[in-house]
């Protein structure tokens, strides 16, 4: 997600589209509770912003096409993780073998690319195994091939994936998935519903922007941005915390519990539930903290900006506090 910052951020977050962006990377485990973020400037591209290990493994990764690159899926099998993506428009890999032969298929396809014989391509389903090149360094130690590195001699090497093809009924044109899920554990179909899932990232930076206002954030001072991502960050884990514990406790309404539906319903209920806590640790309300919190929030940070009633506010304020005194 990318958010527009203060045009005063320009150096260190430079933007893609405007002076100064930050783009939000966020990593969301839909079945899990597990979330991670980092901060990069806006005009860093998607792909440099993934860090794949260890933590992959076991877990499936859905990818929009800013993040397509036969490189990072391969990192991903090697650390016995899984992915989907979107197969890239201008990808045209070398198909090796059907998978799984659907009515309409054809059967002589191996060895040929997808768009010589995407014409040909009749059935509402198609699933098939497709053979990709990848950079890669020789290492010295074993003879054998690592991801490629910018520094050093590059190489090339064959990796295969499975290319799950479903039918699009209203505009006849095929929706291409790329994935290392082998078809006993998911059928074709499922891939494609799998994929579909990736609509629950979106409603969460739906929610980051619209109730969060995470889209504009006016602060020309770099801790006070990233504190600003930082808590609405924090404050969707445990707006998501309390939703998963709701469903638990009402397992014949979990369905009825929608996110955005959630998430507007507990951003009003906030302040109450941060009271509560507070009073919990000790804390009493104080008024003070109400000063401070209107001192920071109810500002324009924008200091030299012209406003049409700023005469008139000074003229008010210097009235009144005459009469004070």
């Amino acid at each position: 997600m990318v958010a527009n910052t203060h045009d005063n951020l320009a150096a260190q977050f430079p933007g893609a589209r405007g002076k100064a962006e930050l783009k939000i990377h966020t990593v969301i485990g839909l079945t899990s509770n597990k979330k991670s973020i980092a901060i990069y400037p806006g005009k860093t591209a998607d792909i440099k912003t993934m860090r794949i290990g260890p933590w992959v493994k076991d877990n499936i990764l859905l990818f929009d096409l800013g993040y397509f690159k036969y490189e990072l899926f391969s990192r991903i099998r090697k650390n016995k993780g899984y992915f989907v993506s979107r197969l890239k428009q201008s990808a045209n890999p070398t198909i090796v073998s059907v998978l799984h032969a659907y009515r309409g298929n054809p059967v002589d396809i191996a060895g040929k690319k997808l768009k010589e014989v995407l014409p040909r391509l009749k059935g509402e389903v198609i699933d098939i195994e497709v053979e990709v090149s990848i950079k890669a360094k020789k290492t010295e130690k074993d003879n054998t091939f690592e991801i490629y590195h910018p520094k050093g001699s590059t190489s090339k090497v064959k990796e295969t994936f499975r290319l799950v093809g479903v039918l699009d009924k209203e505009s006849k044109t095929y929706h291409f998935y790329l994935t290392n899920i082998t078809p006993e554990q998911l059928s074709a179909e499922d891939v494609a519903l799998l994929y579909r899932a990736r609509w629950s990232i979106e409603l969460v930076f739906k929610e980051l922007k619209r109730l969060y206002q995470l889209d504009v954030i006016s602060s020309g001072a770099p801790a006070v941005v990233e504190s600003l991502v930082l808590v609405a960050m924090l404050t969707l884990v445990v707006s998501h915390r309390l939703l998963n514990h709701m469903r638990l406790l009402a397992p014949e309404k979990s369905a009825r519990f929608t996110p955005l539906r959630w998430a507007e319903s507990f951003y009003s209920i906030a302040p109450v539930i941060m009271a509560r806590v507070l009073k919990f640790i000790g804390v009493n309300e104080d008024p003070l903290l109400l000063i401070i919190y209107f001192m920071a929030e109810g500002v324009d940070p924008n200091v030299n900006r012209e406003r049409l009633l700023s005469p008139w506010v000074k003229a008010v304020n210097s009235q009144v506090l005459d009469g004070n005194k």
